[in-house]
């Protein structure tokens, strides 16, 4: 399978960045001549990557370099091999980066913790948890199931090369199983006390709604009993910290949040929760405007049982009283740049779609122009430019638009025929996914301060497998 590595928020050269046709084979040894074995742009940076630092790529692999100098953040990495993500990441190929130390953490103590380590000994309690929530589904023999195209929309065909539909492609997957670290429906253990939770929404297309509550086949939109006071986002801590009584979060997305379990009796059993819906995310409420997901099912998530006394007294600053690290705003933009959103149904079966999911660009008459991986480049910032892009999204649903090594932030949203309004409470720091809401604009505001070829894209696996990524340049062409 090929693959290549992309590091989720780290702020990368572009030979480290994972670029989707840097791609490589690990340990191919069956490959029939006249076939690639690594992608158009693995040698180029290959050629960059060893005279800079001197390291070979040996043939299946390469090396990367991270200088981890971001503010400390919660990353992830994952594949990001050219037409193949939905299924290397649904296999497996994702963890967590956790980045600490600098000017932008708060010292020891400060928050819950300890987290898991390499070398903890057996039994240790853990007041930071990474958790990362996907959601799967599973053969009866085990295995993972992935489904073709006829499961998602019930088109039997005719498929290529009969028209221009493909069937290997199915437009978005929804699993039927939540899992957590890895696993289906865990419980945690947990003390009356403070606990860190890093939350990561893993899921290749699925939306999730988070919340708190005593019981999980409770009526949607069920009454939450604990709120999230959230510290952080992708790209660390917020300026001060937010109560939320749930928490919204697009594939990639990353909230770090403190839960207090304090007030809570031991005994007592309490549940995450899911309200997202079993189908693409439209926005607005649960209940209202759209089916949350399935109480039994895809509406559960983990649950904690506060299963013991405190083994020691929690000396942590309650989130109401935390002061965060100073926080520095970007400074005014030098241009805004439009893009759009777009989708395409078959252009020979009526009614049949989404053929392709597509970004684009938006002229000065307000003309979209929809654009494959493989057209020109047209997004090109200057060296060091600060610019806002106005994502423009003129599909029915919401995309979580990610751009690859910037950390941005997001300065309004705007629906058709409505004023504009600001960033949620939990989008106040630096970000690199946004959700982009349907027929909208989505404003957001970065620092292209490192040159080179990189990509800008949907994280609906799904999407972007199938044309709704492009490369976007900084610097000269």
């Amino acid at each position: 399978m090929p693959i290549v590595t992309h590091l989720h928020g780290g702020h990368n050269t572009q030979e480290s960045d994972g670029y989707p046709e840097a791609w490589y084979l690990p340990r191919a040894s069956d490959i029939p001549d006249g076939y690639a074995r690594v992608g158009s742009f693995y040698e180029q940076f290959k050629t960059i990557f060893e005279n800079q630092f001197n390291a070979a790529w040996e043939p299946g692999t390469a090396v990367f370099q991270y200088a981890n100098q971001e503010r400390a953040a919660t990353s992830w990495f994952h594949d990001h091999a050219l037409g193949v993500t939905r299924l290397n990441v649904y296999a497996g190929l994702a963890g967590f980066y956790l980045l600490r130390g600098g000017p932008a953490d708060l010292p020891s103590g400060v928050l819950p913790g300890p987290a898991p380590k390499l070398g903890d000994p057996p039994g240790r309690h853990y007041y930071e948890i990474p958790v990362v929530i996907q959601d799967r589904s599973f053969s009866t023999d085990g295995s993972l199931f992935y489904p073709s195209r006829a499961s998602f929309d019930h088109f039997t065909g005719p498929y290529i090369p009969g028209s221009d539909i493909s069937p290997i492609w199915n437009p978005e997957f929804f699993g039927n199983t939540m899992v957590t670290n890895g696993r289906t429906w865990p419980a945690l253990s947990v003390e009356p006390r403070r606990y860190r939770l890093r939350f990561l929404n893993g899921c290749n297309a699925r939306f999730l709604i988070l919340k708190i509550v005593t019981d999980p086949m409770a009526a949607r939109p069920a009454t939450p009993v604990l709120p999230f006071w959230q510290i952080g986002s992708e790209g660390g801590f917020l300026p001060a910290p937010v109560q939320r009584d749930q928490l919204l979060t697009a594939p990639a997305e990353r909230a770090d949040v403190i839960v207090d379990f304090t007030s809570i009796p031991v005994g007592t059993d309490l549940y995450l929760i899911n309200e997202g819906p079993d189908e693409p995310f439209k926005g607005v409420r649960a209940g209202t405007n759209f089916r949350p997901a399935a109480p039994g099912t895809t509406g559960q998530v983990m649950k904690f049982t506060v299963a013991r006394p405190l083994a020691a007294p929690d000396r942590t600053v309650p989130p109401a009283r935390l002061a965060l690290p100073p926080f520095e705003p970007l400074g005014p933009a030098s241009h805004t740049r439009q893009v759009s959103l777009q989708e395409q149904n078959s252009a020979v079966l009526r009614g049949v779609g989404p053929r392709v999911v597509m970004l684009g660009t938006v002229d000065r008459h307000g003309n979209r122009t929809p654009m494959g991986w493989g057209d020109p480049i047209t997004e090109n910032p200057a060296l060091g430019a600060t610019e806002i892009w106005e994502i423009h999204n003129s599909t029915s649903d919401a995309h979580p638009i990610h751009i690859h090594e910037v950390q941005f932030q997001v300065v309004d949203r705007q629906s058709t025929g409505h004023s504009a309004r600001p960033p949620e409470p939990g989008e106040s720091g630096f970000k690199d996914t946004v959700i982009a809401y349907p027929h909208a604009i989505t404003r957001v505001k970065a620092t292209f301060d490192r040159a080179g070829q990189y990509v800008w894209h949907c994280h609906m696996l799904e999407h972007e497998d199938n044309e709704m990524m492009r490369p976007y340049r900084v610097g000269p062409p």
